[in-house]
């Protein structure tokens, strides 16, 4: 008789325990992804990976980490944001004002019944005031005393320039550079002479203070000299008689 040949069945099959079961599924699971990450970044430094039309293509490898990093960091953004709100203000309740407890019983005739609520404010303004007998009248106010005169500015730079009193008033007009003396009934007596020297002596004197143009007037307004437009010097002009 041949002996029986030998079974290849797997049963009764040897217990294996689900934790190591998963344990080693877990490990494969990690093995496949730790390929997967290695393949994905060989693939974007390579530029193999897709990236939008607008990104340029010489930063190709930069575009995923960068979406990552702030998908990554949007969360926190979101969290400091949070935290940096203000608070609600709490609640403030309004007590309702105290009210006086109103008298009771009659009120005596003698004695005028008090005013009470919004007119009790409004009841002694509208009593005129009576004056006391015995107040003193006040004393009317002083008169405020007379001003004070000053000399023209000007005319006490130029009066070392004008002893013998000369100029009766001068006209400035810094923005034309131009400086106008009215003169006294005592320059017209002058002669040719002294007109020509104190003029030039006023013109150094204005030019020391920033006037370029002089002008002498009498007290019509009409011009007796000015600077000459060529060269240096004052031009001394005949007006003729006054009108």
């Amino acid at each position: 008789m041949a002996d029986p040949e030998p079974s290849h069945s797997d049963l009764p099959a040897p217990y294996t325990s689900p934790w190591g079961q998963l344990g080693t599924a877990l490990r494969a699971v990690l093995a496949t992804l730790r390929l997967k990450l290695r393949e994905l970044w060989r693939r974007n430094v390579e530029g193999d990976l897709s990236v939008p039309g607008f990104w340029p293509r010489s930063l190709a490898p930069l575009f995923w980490p960068l979406l990552l990093a702030l998908l990554l960091a949007l969360p926190l953004l979101l969290w400091r944001l949070q935290s940096q709100r203000p608070g609600v203000p709490e609640k403030v309740v309004l007590s309702p004002p105290h009210s006086e407890p109103e008298a009771t019983g009659p009120v005596p005739a003698s004695e005028p019944a008090a005013v009470t609520g919004p007119m009790a404010s409004q009841a002694p303004a509208s009593l005129p005031a009576s004056p006391s007998p015995s107040a003193p009248a006040s004393p009317p106010p002083e008169p405020p005393p007379p001003p004070t005169l000053e000399l023209d500015p000007l005319l006490a730079l130029l009066a070392d320039d004008d002893p013998d009193h000369l100029i009766a008033s001068a006209h400035p007009e810094p923005a034309e550079g131009r400086l106008v003396l009215t003169m006294t009934s005592a320059y017209t007596l002058q002669g040719p002479a002294g007109k020509r020297r104190w003029a030039e002596r006023w013109q150094a004197r204005a030019l020391a203070l920033g006037y370029r143009r002089l002008e002498l007037v009498d007290g019509d307004g009409r011009l007796l000299a000015r600077a000459a437009l060529v060269g240096s010097g004052m031009i001394l002009l005949d007006p003729g008689p006054p009108a």
